[in-house]
């Protein structure tokens, strides 16, 4: 399993016929792959035709909030993308894709740990902007939310750069004969895909994207979304009838903030007992139940992004209620 940050070594090196425990890991990995792209796909195309419709119907933006969820679908699908080398990777037990293909499998791979925390994070602002201070129209037009999609974007490469720059197929081998009468030698080798970072680089690595990917959005996305409820509460008893379904809303961005935190907070924790116990200078798993338990956390992100959509589906079936609304009584008037 090639899964970033590094997972423990004894997964990496595991040469051994399939245990029923990773088969099961493999079942999982491929119910998540088939759902996860046929779902986000489909939230998509669903986003392409609503916006069709909005340029069809009328020249007036409906909420810009639907393209952080289209940007959050994109990022579901790149980390579903990856799963497959991966799959072939558990089951075989050594990687035959190559170096380019490592590093685009690592990209993939990071792109949900580190844009779509940065998306949701957008797209908490966005809520808060939009209950609490809607008259601020510019903080939620196209271009600014345009704008903020793709220096977040930027803002990720440059942090996944390091990844990139050393992803690598490293050659193990594993058995070595060397003749008594010849200079001919015979080697059994495979190749695991790795990162391959020096270890201080790989510590700064780390350290900055859990900051910076998970530490920084937390607090921001609780901050948001405690003066959003606040705000709800006011607008519930001043408007208890509103056309506009804030509290739906509201709480589909919530609960996308809740499961993604919910699917990568173990993976982060897994991550520092690692680093914690390596420079302790101690063994990271003596146990195989043990094992199994990192190798299921490390699980729970694709597990994530394979069900997402659901909850992107459901958001984006509540941002269109008030530009239907607009549009039928347009059409009584």
């Amino acid at each position: 399993l090639t899964v970033v940050p590094k997972l423990p070594s004894k997964l990496e090196c595991s040469f051994q016929e399939l245990q029923p425990k990773v088969l099961l890991v493999v079942v999982v990995f491929v119910l998540c792959f088939v759902v996860g792209v046929c779902g986000n796909s489909s939230i998509l195309t669903l986003i392409r035709g609503v916006m069709a419709d909005r340029r069809a119907r009328t020249r007036r933006q409906g909420d810009n909030a639907i393209l952080y969820i289209a940007a959050l679908c994109v990022c579901d699908f790149l980390m579903s993308l990856s799963l497959p080398p991966a799959i072939l990777d558990s089951v075989i037990g050594f990687w035959i894709f190559g170096t380019w293909m490592c590093k685009l499998h690592h990209v993939c791979g990071s792109v949900g740990r580190i844009v779509s925390t940065f998306l949701i994070t957008a797209m908490s602002f966005d809520r808060y902007v939009a209950v609490c201070h809607p008259h601020h129209t510019y903080l939620r037009s196209r271009s600014f939310v345009l704008g903020v999609i793709s220096c977040l974007s930027i803002l990720a490469f440059f942090l996944l750069l390091p990844m990139l720059t050393y992803a690598r197929a490293k050659e193990m081998v594993l058995h070595e004969l060397k003749a008594m009468d010849s200079f001919n030698i015979t080697r059994v080798r495979v190749f695991k895909c790795s990162d391959m970072m020096p270890p201080p680089i790989f510590y700064w690595f780390t350290s900055t994207t859990f900051i910076l990917g998970y530490v920084v959005p937390l607090i921001l996305i609780v901050f948001f979304n405690w003066k959003l409820i606040r705000k709800l509460c006011v607008h519930k008893r001043v408007l208890p009838r509103s056309s506009i379904p804030l509290r739906r809303v509201v709480m589909y961005t919530v609960l996308i903030a809740a499961v993604y935190f919910v699917c990568w907070t173990p993976y982060w924790f897994s991550v520092l007992y690692a680093i914690v116990m390596s420079l302790a200078g101690l063994p990271t798993t003596n146990s195989e139940l043990l094992l199994f338990v990192i190798y299921c956390v490390h699980l729970l992100p694709y597990f994530g992004s394979s069900s997402n959509w659901i909850l992107y589906g459901l958001l984006n079936t509540q941002l269109q209620v008030p530009y239907l609304f607009q549009q039928c009584n347009a059409h009584s008037v």
